[in-house]
Formats: C-alpha cells, structure tokens, sequence
C-alpha cells in the first residue's frame, strides 16, 4: 500500500491538519458562546417594576444601586439611561442607544467567527481536494501510469478534506443562526425595555423631559 494512504499519513496532510484546528476553534467558540449567553438572564418586568418604585419616590440614586446590584445586560443599558436622566430626552435617549450598541458588541462576541469558519471549512475542503487529486495524478505519472496504488494517497487526502470541510461548515452555521437569534431577542428586550424607562421618566417629570 502506498505511504501516504495510511491514517497516519492522511492526518499529517497540512490540509487535514489545517481543518481539524479550525474544528478545534470551532469547539472552542461554541462552548464558549454558548455558555456565556446562557447565563444572560434578566426580568424585564420586576426590573422596571423596582426601578419605577424609585423614580416615582424621587429616588434616581436607589434606582441606579438597584441596576449595580444586579448587574445584568439589561440593567447596565438602564443605568446608564438613569444616570444622565437630569438631562435633556434626548441625552437619556443617546446613552441608552451607546449602551445598547455596546452591549451588542459584548453579546456578539466572537460569534461572527463561526460564520466565517462557516464560509472558509468548505473552500479549505476544495483546496484539499484539488491539491490531492493533483498529486495523485502527479502520483500515478511518475510510476508510468501501471500502478493505480500511487494514486491512493492524494485521492485519500482528496476525500478526507472534502468531508471533513462540509462536517465543520454545517454546524458552524447551524450555531451561527442559533446565536445571532438569541442575541437579536435579547437586544430587542432590551430595546423595548429602554423606551419603557423613558416613558416612565416622562411620566415622572411631567411634561418636563
């Protein structure tokens, strides 16, 4: 059998090996996502409920330790909202929207890399097949054309990272999706909870906001 058709010899390929790290990062950021956006858990309504308390009692203060103490996605956009709320509505409306925009940078983290890996596992794939048939061809032309066992390694390789490419693509794109569906309903609770703070500081400053 030729060399290169063993299992030893197809995991050392630089494709091969190229494609099984970036299946290695893919793990890494998968876990790593999905755990921390697990942990992102907030009651929008007991929040506002609480917050509300005491901005009606004239308590922007005990409304921001409220936010400090409990420290959730959610309320880092509000406090920082609460803390410019003696100002203008159109300054409480601009640190809500910057809080907002930051917060979304820190959900989306790294999660950007799984589309990539997405799009580039295939290619990485392709480029492995076309290079491996190549160097089976290359293979079988310097043995005369009388041993098609020459051919095996490059086709080997060939194969290998084709399959190996649409493996690490799918589910990359599958947790893609997921992610990005669950940042998007996360911000857009936020959203909705921002401009229910701003209605309730209308209401607390009559008119006046």
């Amino acid at each position: 059998m030729f060399p290169g058709t063993t299992l030893g010899g197809l995991i050392t390929s630089p494709f091969i090996i190229v494609l099984l790290v970036t299946g290695f990062i893919l793990f890494i950021v998968a876990f790593e996502r999905y755990s921390a956006l697990r942990k992102v858990s907030f009651d929008e309504e007991k929040v506002l409920r609480k917050i509300g308390e005491e901005i009606k009692n004239g308590s922007i203060e005990s409304a921001i330790k409220l936010c400090d103490y409990d420290n959730s996605s959610l309320t880092r956009v509000l406090k920082d909202g609460l803390e410019v709320s003696s100002l203008s509505r159109e300054d409480v409306y601009d640190a809500l929207e910057k809080a907002q925009i930051k917060e979304k940078g820190i959900l989306e983290t790294r999660v950007a890399l799984l589309s990539t890996i997405a799009f580039i596992a295939p290619l990485l794939g392709l480029l492995g097949t076309v290079v491996g048939i190549i160097q089976a061809f290359s293979a079988m032309a310097a043995a005369g054309g009388a041993d098609p066992g020459a051919m095996m390694a490059g086709v080997g390789v060939a194969l290998l990272t084709t399959a190996i490419g649409i493996i690490l693509a799918v589910p990359a794109a599958i947790l893609f999706g997921v992610f990005s569906g669950k940042v998007d309903s996360i911000l857009q609770r936020i959203e909705i909870a921002s401009k229910r703070l701003m209605i309730l500081l209308s209401e607390t400053k009559k008119g006046k906001f």
